[in-house]
């Protein structure tokens, strides 16, 4: 059920860059995917607080009570750090602004969502925990129809990129109060004291790992804003967007993996087979995709953008070679953080600085660029593959 509302809600939110491509200037697409790679930032705290809450949520997912508890006290742990993320940001955003050619204004919307994107992952959390995923699901299908809606609405008045950001925070906003509904019952229980031994160290591991993953796929969109001209950063764009479909397509396997697996392992339990089962249908649905675009190419890029650019048809190949070796280390490293086993998370971070490196060496054409990023990924694939036996 979850891998297909998951799929639906993917489908969505690609549905929504190609609204976006489609009615905007190709310049000004190219914007919004870099204003995009900061609002991932976001993502990062989303994806890392709801693998955190799933991992102890799985061991209480029949006591509402015990669930009240953790909701409660993660709340309360979060409201700090959400102040200070978005004060930092903002302050930080006076020099990122110029850096990446990005107007304030869109970088303030984007604090706003990442200070909802803080708290919005633990509803979320508690029902992929409970592993009610129907809910889970309508939830994020909630947030995708709204910032589809909304964002065009925005765009079709006249406000362009800023209009297409708005849209998304609102959605954001309205999704929180869509997933506090469905745990209602969680809410109303009399709260229960949940043990969460652990929960810091844990914390740590996840968030790190998180981070590596969303910007190994988002940094490679801010420096190309940073190094090439406004037409090519936008070509680029569109490029990576067809690459981004894979990334996509295989994260509803990794968010039905992961509890499965941490209650298999709560439970001493062997749960090999999952992470099997899961990697053969990454690979398949990746290979698939990677047949596609090969074949089709230039109509994807036409479908996206309404353009013919052929300058886009090589790098889009070679960043979806990329994207699907980094979509095989996902579904590596979030098995590993199901199992709770997180030695040598730092060399997570190692790998993302591999990354940065060779695009910044290999940016004299958006070819080179794009055979830069899938050298890191295939570096960070072969990196998954020694942390996964560690």
């Amino acid at each position: 059920m979850l891998l297909f509302l998951v799929g639906i809600f993917n489908i969505l939110n690609f549905l929504y860059h190609l609204i976006m491509a489609r009615i905007m200037p190709v310049e000004d697409f190219g914007m919004l995917k870099r204003v995009f790679a900061f609002l991932y930032i976001g993502a990062i705290f989303m994806e890392s607080i709801q693998t955190v809450v799933v991992k102890y949520a799985s061991n209480y997912k029949q006591n509402n009570g015990k669930l009240k508890s953790i909701f409660l006290r993660t709340n309360k742990e979060i409201i700090p750090t959400a102040i200070i993320v978005a004060v930092v940001f903002l302050i930080l955003s006076i020099f990122l602004s110029p850096l990446f050619n990005i107007a304030y204004s869109l970088l303030f919307a984007t604090s706003i969502f990442i200070i909802f994107s803080i708290f919005v992952p633990i509803a979320r959390g508690i029902l992929q925990g409970q592993q009610r995923f129907l809910a889970l699901g309508l939830s994020m299908l909630g947030e995708a129809f709204l910032k589809i809606g909304v964002s065009f609405i925005l765009v079709y008045i006249g406000l362009g990129v800023l209009g297409a950001v708005w849209g998304v925070v609102i959605s954001l906003v309205l999704s929180l109060g869509i997933s506090m509904i469905f745990i209602n019952k969680v809410l109303s229980s009399k709260t229960e004291n949940a043990p969460l031994e652990g929960i810091r160290s844990y914390s740590k591991p996840v968030f790190l790992i998180t981070s590596a993953l969303i910007l190994f796929i988002n940094i490679d969109i801010l420096i190309a804003g940073n190094i090439f001209s406004d037409f090519d950063a936008g070509v680029y764009a569109i490029a990576s967007t067809i690459a981004l479909i894979i990334f996509i397509a295989v994260q509803p396997i990794n968010k039905v993996l992961f509890p499965i697996t941490a209650v298999d392992s709560a439970n001493n339990r062997p749960s090999r087979n999952n992470f099997v089962r899961a990697m053969f249908l990454v690979a398949i649905i990746c290979f698939g995709a990677l047949i596609i675009i090969f074949f089709f190419t230039e109509q994807i890029i036409y479908l996206i953008s309404g353009k013919m650019l052929p300058e886009a048809r090589i790098p889009a190949i070679l960043l979806s070679c990329g994207t699907t070796l980094l979509s095989l280390s996902s579904t590596i490293l979030y098995y590993k953080l199901s199992l709770g086993r997180t030695r040598y998370y730092l060399w997570s971070m190692l790998f993302l600085l591999i990354e940065v490196v060779l695009l910044t060496l290999m940016s004299t054409t958006l070819v080179n660029y794009a055979l830069g990023f899938l050298i890191s990924n295939a570096i960070f694939f072969i990196g998954s593959l020694v942390l996964l036996k560690k």
